[in-house]
């Protein structure tokens, strides 16, 4: 996707009240007029147009500007002032990507705005803060912001923030192919609002999102209609440059060759002229894209080799990636294979770079390096080995050569059993040297299985720490519902206590004794269910508090059913409370039902004649944590690595079972889900210690490692069964003891 992040943010602060918007003199004018103004309303006004003449070049500078327009505006009180300025505070810091003073700022402003009543302002800000942390991934946020904004700007019926929220929530949508069509919903709305207004900026702007989703839909009439569209508001601007590329991909995926070219030369153009670094860099890519269809790979390694240079200077790792992945592709087409490796690694360390080299990669290097040094050393003893007997050979045919010589060999006997001793000696020396070597090797090797024992203990508090947080964002879920019935009905009785203290305060000849009655039985109500509600409540702090304690590892009896259901719940909600926190959409639901397509079914079958067993709750409680949290990932993220049904979407009916049953002197729970399968050929390798398919700094490894071992130490099996395309069911068994 290429540069979509640009344009999402293109009507960031685009609304800001007219004291501002106004065209701006010179710096040295505005500096003048500064000195000889006398009203400090004015004043302020002027700052403020002075730091926003310097934000396009020196944001410092304008930064300064604003500050002294806070400083004046606070003398005064002028409220409407200091709302103004801190908008535009904000806007300079977050051109200087410093999201965290960005986010003040606004903030400050939010609250000014809204003690003066200006609606709009208010939205304008409530935008900024959206598209801030969109930039910062918490698309959650960001969206509850857009739609805030988008409510005022429909009240107040202004077209052009109503534009631009939809807009926004559009490109927020679009981060996750999952949402897609409701970001081509949204910007279709955006582009509606825009004609009607004959606001061309931003109609280029929605045309281009348009484009850019059916682009990805490889439905290229359509994108190319859009992306046409969109060129013809914005030919020769920078925004153009966008269209232009991307218009030059389609054409050369379609074969129009000729077309394509004419549109990338237009699009490298417009950035040269503007010396626009990052839209040249990616204008590069897309060339080079259309010269590998062309077959022309010569031509698009030259290309990818100038973005590269560019990518390097502006710090574009993403874009650095991309030409890193591309030129390595095509090297191993044209059948340089050492260039096309050499790249490889170079993506992969650039990749490292931004997804900042996690622990178990730490680990997993350790371990490699130790496992070589150890091979290293054992071949080096071998050769040796070879060496010495090679040399004994030797001599033993030297002394039976100089036995049949007999005396007239004396002499040359004498002198083979002097270079005998010498080779000896030198072979010793050699010898020494050699084991020196190899208990320096020893050393070191014994020195890197040290930090990775480390290095392992640390992974594996990770590990517990992350079952703790699964824990305890279930339980939070499970709080809340009944603490909202609480704070609801309490709401309600309050504003019924009113309505029945007005109600006695009239008149008896007008007052309704009917109201009064109603409104104390619902009172009643309310009552009681604020009570029921207080007991769950507590019930659950209670078992919170519960899983608090610290335990001694003792096994107590335990109610299997019990534990399965309490920790498919805190599954669950934990599973839930993670996806909308990372701005993913997942609901549970019954099984059996026609859920959407993010929503998972949830289904048990809990034996009632299962016995008590003694077992270590906590520790069964995190195997069947990890277990459950694995099938509901499995239940909404594409196939694992490996695995030959990779392209498949996602399951559309996506499914967890949790089940007990009584074997006799064993009892057994089994988790299945109807995702896409582990591959066979990986199969072997889940309890592996650091073993994982998720990506990287979605999983540790451990946690089927740390299961089986907790399964284990029950006296219990774990064992897994896996059909790829269909799913996979795991089950715990363990031992149907007491003790007595």
């Amino acid at each position: 996707m290429m540069n979509i992040f640009k344009r999402a943010l293109l009507f960031l602060f685009l609304t800001l009240p007219s004291v501002i918007l106004a065209q701006t003199p010179r710096t040295d004018s505005l500096l003048n007029a500064i000195k000889q103004q006398h009203d400090d309303s004015l004043k302020v006004s002027q700052y403020l147009d002075l730091g926003l003449e310097f934000l396009g070049s020196d944001a410092n500078q304008a930064i300064e500007s604003f500050d002294q327009a806070i400083l004046l505006a606070s003398k005064i009180e002028f409220k409407t002032g200091l709302a103004n300025a801190y908008n535009a505070k904000g806007r300079a810091y977050a051109q200087q990507g410093d999201f965290q003073e960005a986010i003040l700022n606004f903030q400050e402003a939010l609250k000014y705005f809204r003690e003066t009543d200006n609606k709009t302002g208010e939205a304008n800000i409530l935008s900024n803060l959206g598209s801030i942390y969109y930039m910062l991934g918490n698309n959650t946020k960001a969206l509850e912001l857009h739609f805030e904004s988008l409510q005022i700007s429909e009240k107040l019926d202004n077209k052009l923030r109503i534009g631009t929220s939809f807009n926004n929530i559009g490109t927020v949508y679009l981060k996750d192919r999952r949402t897609i069509n409701d970001a081509l919903s949204f910007f279709k709305k955006s582009l509606a609002v825009f004609q009607a207004i004959e606001e061309q900026q931003g109609m280029a702007t929605a045309s281009m999102n348009i484009g850019e989703v059916y682009f990805l839909e490889s439905k290229y009439d359509s994108a190319i209609y859009f992306h046409q569209f969109a060129l013809e508001l914005c030919d020769g601007t920078i925004d153009a440059t966008f269209p232009l590329t991307q218009l030059g991909e389609i054409n050369g995926v379609l074969g129009n060759f000729q077309k394509a070219f004419d549109f990338h030369r237009r699009g490298l153009e417009i950035s040269e002229r503007l010396d626009a670094k990052f839209e040249l860099t990616q204008g590069l890519i897309g060339l080079a894209k259309t010269q590998r269809s062309q077959k022309d790979f010569q031509g698009a390694i030259v290309t990818l080799e100038r973005a590269k240079l560019l990518a390097i200077d502006i710090d574009a790792k993403d874009e650095l990636m991309a030409v890193y992945l591309n030129l390595a592709e095509i090297q191993a087409l044209v059948g340089e294979y050492k260039a096309a490796y050499e790249n490889v690694i170079n993506a992969r360390s650039v990749r490292e770079e931004i997804s900042k080299t996690s622990t178990a990669q730490m680990i997993q290097q350790l371990q490699f390096e130790f496992e070589l040094n150890k091979k290293v050393a054992e071949i080096e003893l071998l050769q040796k080995d070879t060496e010495l007997k090679n040399a004994a050979v030797f001599n033993q045919r030297i002394i039976i050569f100089a036995s049949l010589g007999g005396l007239l060999m004396f002499v040359l006997i004498s002198i083979s059993l002097f270079r005998n001793n010498l080779s000896k000696q030198k072979a010793n020396r050699l010898l020494q040297l050699q084991k020196e070597e190899i208990h320096a090797q020893r050393e070191n090797a014994e020195s890197a299985y040290e930090q990775l024992k480390s290095a392992q203990a640390q992974l594996i508090q990770s590990e517990k720490m992350a079952s703790l947080g699964e824990l305890t964002a279930g339980i939070a879920h499970e709080i809340k519902n009944p603490l909202n019935f609480v704070n609801n009905f309490s709401e309600i009785s309050e504003e019924l206590v009113k309505e029945i203290a007005e109600e006695r305060a009239k008149d008896p000849e007008y007052r309704d004794d009917l109201i009064i009655a109603d409104n104390l039985r619902i009172i009643q109500e309310n009552l009681t269910k604020i009570n029921l509600h207080g007991k769950r409540a507590d019930a659950i702090v209670k078992g919170m508090l519960e899983h608090s304690r610290t335990h001694t590892g003792e096994k107590v009896p335990t109610n299997l059913n019990v534990l399965a259901d309490e920790y498919l719940r805190l599954a669950c909600h934990a599973f839930v409370s993670g996806r909308h926190s990372k701005g993913k959409s997942a609901t549970l639901g019954k099984a059996g039902t026609s859920p959407a397509s993010t929503a998972i079914g949830i289904k048990t079958d809990f034996d009632p004649n299962l016995p008590i067993i003694d077992a270590v709750p906590q520790d069964i409680g995190r195997v069947l944590l990890n277990i459950i949290n694995n099938a509901l990932y499995a239940c909404t993220a594409p196939a694992a690595v490996g695995n030959s049904h990779s392209k498949l979407e996602i399951q559309q009916d996506p499914l967890v079972v949790v089940s007990t049953q009584h074997l006799g002197d064993m009892v057994q729970i089994s988790v299945s889900d109807n995702g896409s399968g582990i591959p066979e050929a990986i199969r072997g390798k889940i309890f592996q210690p650091f073993f994982t398919t998720k990506p990287t700094g979605s999983g540790t490894g451990l946690g089927l490692s740390l299961s089986y071992d907790i399964v284990k130490a029950h006296g219990g099996e774990l064992k897994v069964e896996s059909k790829e395309g269909e799913g996979t069911t795991f089950t715990i068994a363990l031992p149907n003891k007491l003790i007595k």
